[in-house]
């Protein structure tokens, strides 16, 4: 939506902000569903059909979700980067900083 008062370059600036916060929504939804269905494999597998002793495999989730961890900001601070830069490029600014 633009505004009378608003530039070209306003403009462009609001529609990055906007598309980067719908892929940070969907990297959010689309790691939540990947880890949640890890988990809830590795929980059926340990304390469901006991196929791991639970003693080990608490540890094999403490590891999951580590990673997952790891993973998720792994993520956010790439996204965010990719982010900065393409505002930086929307202003017409010098985007190799």
């Amino acid at each position: 939506m633009t505004y009378a008062g608003d530039s070209s370059i306003d403009a462009r600036v609001r529609e990055v902000v906007a598309d980067y916060g719908r892929r940070q929504t969907r990297l959010f939804l689309t790691f939540a569903v990947v880890e949640g269905a890890v988990l809830a494999v590795l929980v059926a597998v340990i304390y469901g059909f006991g196929l791991i002793d639970p003693e080990i495999g608490i540890w094999y989730i403490v590891a999951v979700a580590v990673i997952g961890g790891f993973l998720l900001s792994m993520f956010l601070v790439r996204l965010m980067q990719a982010r900065t830069r393409a505002i930086a490029q929307a202003k017409g600014e010098n985007p190799l900083f």
